[in-house]
């Protein structure tokens, strides 16, 4: 491939380049049509030490119009690179990935490169599916290379996941008038009265009490207010413990207090 100043910069700059191979970067540089002299110094040196090599790689350097790069813009420019190669040539993106994991590493988590670093993790313990992780790769890469993209994928899923948040509430059981709140007291309600005395005592009762009293119409008055104020007051004793219930789910969210 030919030579380039920005890539060798960067792999300097990772310490990427073994002291040794320095001499060949610096022969594929002349081949190119770099050939000042601290470049055809640094070409002649392939059988040098150690020492001479590194004290020639600053004039190298220098004549190159190069300095020391940092090292998150070193890293995401060396794994831009090993994505456009990936990607262009078809390649399988998964083998790969413990390459950008570690240059991630090395370069302290820059955001840029936290998704394709991390993309391994999103996938299954033992996946069977490997086409979906290829493409979960892919994406990541395709991410890296084209951040205006990456925001776009980002927000559709933002949007999604907001949709389906509110979906989500509008059936939770503590909402006013959902269907999984209804179902909820419905369930509590029913499992309330198992335990409690059947209504039909109260009409044995007040049975007995109008044939006590030889009157019918104080037992039925009181029927009619007592069943109701019964089903109410169960009613009322679920919903507030309904209640209570969703303001410890909030505040072990760390909701705001104040907003509950």
């Amino acid at each position: 491939m030919p030579f380039d100043p920005l890539q060798f910069q960067a792999e300097v700059s990772l310490n990427r380049i073994p002291t040794e191979k320095i001499p060949l970067v610096a022969q594929e540089a002349m081949e190119t049509g770099f050939d000042g002299p601290h470049v055809v110094r640094m070409a002649i040196l392939e059988n040098a030490s150690f020492s001479e090599i590194s004290d020639a790689l600053p004039h190298m350097m220098t004549e190159l119009g190069l300095s020391q790069m940092p090292i998150d813009a070193a890293a995401i420019r060396i794994a831009r690179k090993r994505a456009v190669e990936i990607l262009e040539n078809g390649e399988d993106p998964l083998p790969s990935l413990p390459f950008f994991y570690y240059l991630m590493v090395q370069a302290d988590y820059p955001e840029e490169l936290t998704e394709v670093g991390y993309v391994e993790d999103s996938f299954p313990s033992d996946p069977e599916d490997l086409e979906q992780c290829r493409a979960w790769a892919t994406e990541a890469l395709e991410n890296l290379l084209d951040p205006e993209l990456r925001e776009a994928r980002y927000a559709d899923r933002r949007k999604v996941v907001e949709e389906q948040r509110k979906a989500a509430l509008n059936e939770w059981p503590y909402v006013w008038n959902s269907a999984g709140r209804r179902a909820l007291l419905r369930e509590r309600y029913q499992e309330f009265l198992k335990d409690r005395p059947p209504l039909w005592l109260l009409v044995v009762a007040a049975a007995l009490l109008g044939w006590g009293i030889n009157s019918w119409r104080i037992p039925l008055v009181l029927l009619a207010v007592e069943i109701p104020l019964v089903f109410l007051l169960v009613y009322w004793g679920q919903y507030r413990k309904l209640q209570q219930e969703c303001r410890n789910i909030l505040l072990r969210m760390n909701y705001p207090e104040d907003k509950i």
